[in-house]
């Protein structure tokens, strides 16, 4: 038991961030309830930065642990949005970066822009906490659309990986904005997966790293908005 969870983790911590660890990608398809548990740990490096009062780095530290994979999924997914009806599942599976995705990236980095210098440590953490969840929704609620890398891991998706990824959304409920923002994070990816499943007739990398990369977003900015506007009186460094 002890080898296997072992082995999930350094599964996840390699096939969600830039960390140069191998394991074994059977364990991690079959405990995916290890998503979020990674939020915790992304979020926690992307906040150091915030600790010192050096926002602007955030964003780096945020490229250098999660890589361009999910942002990447974003363009496509970009692309995709602003496509005609006949050429949604072209334009996702295109390589080459249209407007629609240069569009949606710059928007999210302005976004991150804008939020990461209103938001505290907490905030940040438990966004990712939330884009790690929503990436887990959409792999055991949703279908794929095709043969490819979503398909392979909602092999063997359960329900009980929801019911124990949602563990770390209980730092949701230490703050208000955060728990707003966990109730954003699920709409938000269920509308994806809504949408993903009308236009593509299910989910595949892209929808999910692009889920991840839009709940990460939304989740900074109502937070932003909630400390912008003072709703909530405790220091943004929490």
């Amino acid at each position: 038991m002890a080898n296997m969870a072992l082995e999930t983790l350094k599964s996840s911590l390699g096939f969600l961030t830039t960390l140069p660890i191998r394991g074994d990608i059977e364990a991690l398809r079959r405990n995916l309830w290890i998503f979020p548990f990674v939020g915790i740990f992304t979020g926690s490096f992307v906040s150091v930065p915030a600790i010192f009062g050096f926002w602007i780095l955030c964003i780096l530290f945020y490229v250098a642990i999660e890589g361009i994979n999910h942002i990447d999924g974003l363009a496509d997914f970009g692309d995709a949005f602003f496509a005609p009806e006949d050429r949604k599942k072209i334009a996702l599976k295109d390589l080459n970066l249209g407007t629609g995705g240069a569009v949606f990236i710059s928007i999210y980095f302005l976004f991150l822009f804008y939020s990461f210098q209103r938001v505290g440590v907490l905030e940040i953490i438990a966004s990712q906490v939330f884009a790690k969840f929503s990436m887990l929704l959409l792999l055991v609620t949703s279908k794929p659309a095709w043969e490819g890398m979503a398909k392979f891991m909602m092999e063997f998706a359960k329900k009980r990986d929801v019911a124990i990824g949602a563990i770390p959304l209980l730092i949701a409920f230490i703050k208000l904005s955060t728990l707003v923002s966990l109730f954003f994070a699920i709409l938000v990816s269920f509308l994806v997966r809504k949408y993903a499943e009308k236009k593509f007739g299910g989910v595949n990398g892209d929808t999910i790293g692009a889920c991840n990369c839009i709940t990460f977003a939304n989740s900074l900015l109502i937070c932003s908005i909630f400390n912008e506007t003072d709703i909530f009186p405790f220091s943004t460094f929490f």
